[in-house]
């Protein structure tokens, strides 16, 4: 996980205080994100965040479980995200409002965009109406492959900055964080 030194230290001696994200763009939905066996993604994203890169980025190690998981790696999720979608678009119709767009992050519609409201909407719709009919079978987390980057080499869609990420609803599926040997001092 990429932080913020300060941020990545108080994990370390107090486990308890996570922070999840309930921003409407995180595009696997609200939650803790990690990445997944990715070190060198983690610590670039906390060099270069935007709009402020971290001053001290820091990367620590986060032991988990999966749990109950909605992995859209995994064509039946893919299918249940597919099938939910018209009942979300009836849904905001209903309440007036606009169906939201995956944007880059000045503002232009891409599918494949940074800041990807559509999906982190349609995901936590798919999260209510579970909760609502299947409390007992809640995703305790989401786990996606994102593509991210420019091209790795030519003719390819593999991004240089792909990577597989993983949203922790359940803060219960946290175990515990570590210091990566690579980054010790």
């Amino acid at each position: 996980m990429g932080a913020r030194k300060n941020e990545g230290m108080r994990l370390l001696t107090e486990p308890n205080s996570l922070s999840s994200s309930t921003r409407n763009h995180e595009w696997l939905g609200h939650g803790f994100y990690v990445w997944e066996n990715n070190i060198e993604r983690a610590l670039d994203w906390a060099k270069n965040h935007r709009p402020n890169p971290y001053k001290e980025p820091f990367v620590i190690g986060v032991v988990y479980t999966l749990g109950n998981c909605m992995d859209l790696t995994d064509k039946h999720f893919i299918d249940l995200l597919s099938d939910d979608y018209p009942r979300f678009v009836e849904d905001l119709q209903w309440i007036g409002e606009p169906i939201p767009q995956n944007t880059n992050p000045d503002g232009s519609p891409n599918p494949r965009g940074l800041l990807r409201k559509l999906d982190c909407s349609l995901i936590e719709h798919l999260h209510a109406a579970n909760e609502a009919f299947d409390p007992v079978n809640e995703y305790d987390t989401v786990r996606g492959a994102f593509s991210e980057g420019s091209p790795a080499y030519p003719g390819t869609q593999f991004g240089k900055k792909d990577h597989i990420q993983v949203c922790i609803r359940n803060e219960n599926c946290v175990k515990g964080f570590f210091l990566p040997r690579k980054y010790r001092s």
